[in-house]
């Protein structure tokens, strides 16, 4: 079954009734403490990865941008501005390859 927008699909699996709420994994979280008895399944039904650019011919501000995302997982803060907003669900990418 197809709603409108996240609070939509959690409206509908409460009011049908229904077995099984995809989503993403922070808002899954928060439904939780309005569920009781519900769980959340390992594995999972879709991620969001994000994602810098520049156009292909700025070598230089695509290594200034890799260098930055890397040094910003590798000192830490991407996992303190996840804690500091307290997104539940999240986790920090591994280094690039």
């Amino acid at each position: 079954m197809r709603a409108e927008g996240i609070q939509g699909s959690y409206d509908l699996f409460v009011r049908e009734g229904l077995e099984v709420l995809a989503g993403l994994k922070p808002r899954l979280l928060e439904d939780l403490t309005r569920l009781p008895g519900a769980r959340i399944l390992d594995g999972r039904f879709t991620a969001i990865q994000q994602a810098m650019g520049t156009p292909r011919e700025r070598e230089a501000a695509a290594q200034a941008l890799r260098a930055f995302g890397e040094d910003a997982k590798a000192s830490g803060l991407v996992a303190r501005l996840i804690e500091r907003h307290g997104v539940r669900g999240l986790s920090v990418a591994p280094p690039a390859a």
